[in-house]
């Protein structure tokens, strides 16, 4: 009969112990949700809501892995590119030459250029120069008078 009872106390002992632990689980997450600060970001495009965001990641939870940064290399790889190619584009679109003949090449060259996927692969150093060396031409300015007929970012140069 003592023995009936004895299973019937580690059940109950086991029960408390349970228990215990979630409640010190319960305690732990209220705890840490107190601390928590949520904040609703509203605003239309490049507003700049994500950059709210990505300031609150440096500040407050060590900034970004390696791979993370990876990531973010490839995104400015392909803005930058896609700028290039939005310039060259009006640049054909309103029948402005180059003042540089060398960036009729430049242009070519950066038109058929792919980003590679791999983020961990560095844009060749060619892209570079020939995105300066478009951006520096003489054209430029009279592209950039057809500004509102043509989408650039508002990050480009």
């Amino acid at each position: 009969m003592g023995a009936c009872q004895s299973s019937q106390d580690n059940e109950e002992e086991e029960k408390k112990k349970r228990s215990r632990a979630i409640d010190a689980r319960l305690e732990e997450d209220s705890r840490r949700l107190r601390k928590e600060c949520k904040i609703l970001l509203l605003g239309s495009g490049e507003s700049g809501k994500s950059t709210i965001v990505k300031q609150m990641k440096i500040i407050h939870q060590n900034g970004y892995t390696r791979d993370e940064l990876a990531l973010y290399r490839l995104t400015i790889y392909k803005n930058v590119l896609d700028c290039a190619k939005a310039l060259i584009g009006a640049m054909r679109q309103f029948e402005i030459e180059p003042a540089d003949p060398e960036n009729i090449v430049n242009s070519d060259y950066l038109l058929e250029y792919q980003v590679d996927p791999d983020p961990h692969i560095p844009l060749d150093p060619r892209v570079g120069a020939a995105v300066v060396a478009i951006w520096k031409d003489r054209a430029i300015p009279d592209i950039m008078e057809h500004q509102s007929e043509f989408y650039l970012m508002d990050s480009a140069p």
